[in-house]
């Protein structure tokens, strides 16, 4: 299975993550992480300071669905908060809202100690609508995050301030940032305190679960011995296949090459309400990247009447 295809904007002309070895002995650990990209990097980082971790990826670290990210980092989710409250109190949309802000100021904070070496930035954010159908639920987000006191400006079409078409949108002049992702991975990994227990090119191709703990066999044939196993290992959840826990879907990410002038106010996070929906930022040198929902992982022929003869 191919992860990631094609040649990753965030890996080209940077200072890449040192190299670790491959594991090539038995060990025992109260916790290993399969999964050395950006997910599996923060909690490395974390847990390390309290727990006897390890850190093992099959590949090189953050070189799989980390380096294609397009890292649009917002407290607001892919749902309005209308369409949350079916399933959702209102005081607990308003805690998730509030722990996504909490989480860009950890990074934030994790950046002014360890040094900007990822090119983090604070960003605001754009949401909006080119369908009058989607005006009502626009200012309906408006009216919720002014009521509990995030910041919301409600943009329309006559007082349009971006140099695209809409309907209505909410402008947020703070609740977002960027990063590249592999530098910041790589960021987290290199300033971890169990540097002696992150391991490379190291597969675990089977996890017996017994009684009490956990044994996960390399492709090498070296056991882990551990209590917990946290598997960060983005789409290939190919250790989780026995389980029926998650589908395949499709993502992607698009940059393009440089534009000349290209800007807009404040050069803010763009999200748009199409099923499925779509975002964009700018990066620093003035490219656009461009992603959206994932989709489900289904081949249609292109000619069904060829497929039909084969």
């Amino acid at each position: 299975m191919e992860y990631v295809k094609g040649q990753p904007y965030f890996c080209q002309d940077v200072e890449k993550i040192k190299q670790y070895p491959y594991l090539n002995e038995d060990i025992i650990y109260d916790i290993l992480i399969i999964g050395g990209g950006i997910d599996g990097a923060i909690l490395n980082f974390y847990l390390s300071q309290n727990y006897d971790v390890a850190l093992v990826d099959m590949s090189r670290f953050a070189r799989c669905c980390t380096s294609c990210a397009t890292v649009l980092l917002e407290y607001q989710l892919d749902d309005y908060a209308s369409d949350l409250l079916q399933y959702m109190t209102e005081q607990d949309i308003v805690d998730v809202y509030k722990m996504g802000l909490q989480s860009i100021e950890m990074i934030d904070q994790f950046i002014q100690k360890y040094g900007n070496h990822c090119h983090f930035r604070k960003a605001a954010s754009f949401m909006y609508t080119n369908s009058i159908f989607g005006v009502k639920a626009i200012e309906e987000e408006h009216v919720f995050r002014k009521k509990h006191g995030f910041k919301s400006q409600l943009i329309t079409k006559e007082n349009n301030i971006f140099p695209f078409a809409i309907q209505a949108g909410i402008y947020n002049s703070d609740g977002g940032a960027k990063f590249n992702p592999y530098l910041f991975a790589k960021q987290m990994i290199e300033n971890s305190t169990n540097q002696s227990r992150l391991f490379e090119n190291t597969k675990i191709i089977k996890i017996i679960e017994h009684e009490n703990y956990f044994e996960a066999l390399t492709n090498f044939g070296n056991v882990i011995k551990c209590n917990k196993i946290i598997l960060a290992t983005g789409f290939n959840f190919s250790l989780m296949r026995d389980k029926n826990l998650c589908e395949r879907d499709i993502s992607y990410t698009i940059v393009t090459k440089p534009i000349k002038n290209l800007s807009w106010k404040d050069n803010a996070l763009v999200q748009d309400d199409k099923s499925p929906y779509h975002y964009l930022r700018i990066l620093p040198d003035n490219r656009l990247i461009f992603g959206g929902e994932d989709t489900k992982f289904k081949l249609k022929p292109i000619n069904d009447k060829l497929a039909q003869k084969k």
